[in-house]
């Protein structure tokens, strides 16, 4: 009688490194793969993440040049900065004409910008008229940002009005977004009996906001010389004409502004207190 030999599972072949790595590859690509789409969804969806980024290349393409260019006929001119701009020598941008900033405070419902304190401090020690603004985020509470920007700035006499960046959507419509900036204005109208000014590029001004606060003093940036006359077909008090300016006492670009109207005229626009 013949006796079966117990059955044996043959073992398993030991994966060399070059087959792991060809297991691993495809995941990698995969991976990246949707990465990249991502990305380019949030470049050239209207209020991405990335939309800011395609507005800038787009104004660039557009004027086919990076040079900067100063609008003529102002005579009062300023600059906005932020944490970019975490130095700036104020006694040197003074002597460059500058005549007002605005600086950020602050962002959405939590966010403040770690350089406003001193920015605020400085700028008015050394004469220039100085505003502070907020980025809004449509998809936050409007009026727990509002409470954010009044938390951290206090106003006091003769500084410029407050703020309110509006430029991405964060994917809410035209209606949702308009809601939540009128929340915003009337909260910090309130507090302080005075307008805020609106800030946007002409792009999302044209798109979202075109016929909505008439009433409220608008900052429109627009950074392409031969279209020019676009933005003075509209009734704007603020121009940022570029963000690629130079002056001495900032390193790097910087946002540079003009003001349509005389020095008495801006001065018009700051805050008094009732007291």
């Amino acid at each position: 009688m013949t006796t079966k030999k117990p059955y044996k599972r043959p073992a398993k072949k030991a994966q060399t490194p070059r087959e792991t790595t060809s297991l691993w590859k495809p995941l990698l690509l995969g991976v990246l793969g949707f990465l990249v789409l991502r990305l380019a969804m949030e470049y050239y969806k209207e209020g991405g993440r990335l939309a800011f980024l395609k507005h800038k290349v787009d104004e660039a393409t557009q004027s086919n040049t990076l040079t900067t260019f100063r609008p003529n006929n102002y005579e009062v001119l300023g600059l906005d900065i932020s944490h970019h701009q975490p130095k700036v020598d104020w006694k040197q941008v003074k002597e460059e004409d500058i005549v007002f900033t605005f600086i950020k405070a602050t962002e959405g419902v939590n966010h403040q910008d770690n350089y406003f304190s001193r920015h605020w401090r400085e700028s008015k020690k050394h004469g220039i008229l100085r505003g502070a603004y907020h980025f809004f985020l449509p998809s936050r509470n409007a009026e727990a940002q509002a409470r954010n920007f009044l938390d951290r700035v206090h106003l006091e006499a003769g500084d410029l009005p407050p703020v309110l960046d509006v430029e991405v959507t964060n994917h809410q419509s035209d209606e949702e977004i308009r809601a939540g900036v009128q929340i915003w204005l009337d909260a910090v109208e309130e507090e302080y009996n005075l307008k805020p000014i609106i800030y946007t590029n002409y792009a999302f001004y044209k798109m979202h906001l075109e016929g909505h606060f008439n009433d409220y003093p608008l900052w429109l940036a627009h950074y392409t010389p031969e279209n020019g006359h676009k933005i003075n077909d509209h009734n704007w008090s603020f121009w940022q004409h570029t963000d690629t300016g130079k002056l001495k006492g900032i390193k790097g670009n910087a946002d540079l502004n003009v003001f349509k109207g005389s020095l008495e005229d801006l001065y018009n626009m700051c805050y008094e207190p009732k007291n």
